[in-house]
């Protein structure tokens, strides 16, 4: 496996519903020679179906609390449905795909750290293998977040929900990836002015959480970002709702970039 052609792609939930508009992209990014593995949310789609059953979303900044009834659908909906949508639309347009989730061949064993988030759980240990062996017979894994409670005192609380973007960047930088792409529904991490800030190094990263100019959901994903970094050549933070996936591949300047 050659990490300098490996990209890990972490898709929002915000933008599943339009993503078969992303597969030419991911097409052409493939047939650069460049292996893929996908890492989905899902949390818009989980609130729908919570809010069908009566379920209210409940958020501390930015991650999503999740209880016993939460947990369930989110189970349901990111390892079932969204994961399912996404590996019809790939292995439709000829990407041979597979669908896993961080249960899948113990890839990921997480604990429970902030009581106020419920059965949310932080990345322990992150096991490769089964990523590895699929992108060596040539196949896109396609992830959902959810890991193994490795505390569990009963069968409730066996399987815990993960932040998307924490497990892409987990993924990304034990795989050492070239790169780590986060698509949103934002054009990327703005400044204090409100202008899109194209490139920035890890420190300057840093300065803008602690400076609290980067907060809600974009916190986790610029906080991953910078911890991806202890592996990863670069970080981006792009719009997924055009063709800005593969600017990125062809060297053009998108979103925001973060490099060490």
């Amino acid at each position: 496996m050659n990490s300098n052609k490996l990209s890990v792609i972490k898709i929002g939930g915000s933008t599943i519903d339009d993503w078969n508009k992303n597969i030419g992209q991911i097409d052409k990014i493939i047939s650069m020679g460049n292996s893929i593995v996908i890492v989905h949310g899902g949390g818009k789609t989980v609130s729908d179906w919570g809010s069908k059953l009566g379920i209210r979303p409940e958020f501390v900044k930015g991650l999503r609390k999740t209880d016993t009834k939460t947990l369930e659908v989110a189970i349901a909906v990111l390892s079932g449905l969204v994961n399912s949508k996404l590996v019809s639309f790939l292995n439709k347009n000829k990407i041979n795909s597979v669908g896993i989730s961080g249960l899948s061949g113990n890839m990921i064993e997480a604990e429970i750290t902030n009581k106020e988030l419920g059965l949310v759980g932080e990345i322990k240990t992150l096991d490769t293998n089964l990523i590895e062996n699929l992108i060596n017979e040539n196949y896109v894994p396609v992830i959902s977040p959810i890991g193994i409670n490795h505390n569990s005192k009963n069968e409730d609380e066996s399987i815990l929900n993960i932040n998307a973007d924490f497990v892409a960047s987990e993924v990304a930088k034990n795989l050492k990836a070239n790169k780590l792409i986060y698509q949103t529904d934002v054009d990327g991490i703005r400044d204090s002015n409100g202008r899109i800030i194209s490139k920035m190094t890890l420190s300057q990263a840093k300065d803008l959480i602690n400076s609290g100019i980067v907060v809600g959901g974009m916190l986790p994903k610029l906080e991953s970002c910078i911890n991806s970094m202890q592996g990863v050549d670069r970080s981006h933070i792009i719009n997924g709702s055009d063709n800005s996936l593969i600017k990125v591949f062809k060297g053009n300047r998108i979103g925001t970039e973060i490099i060490n």
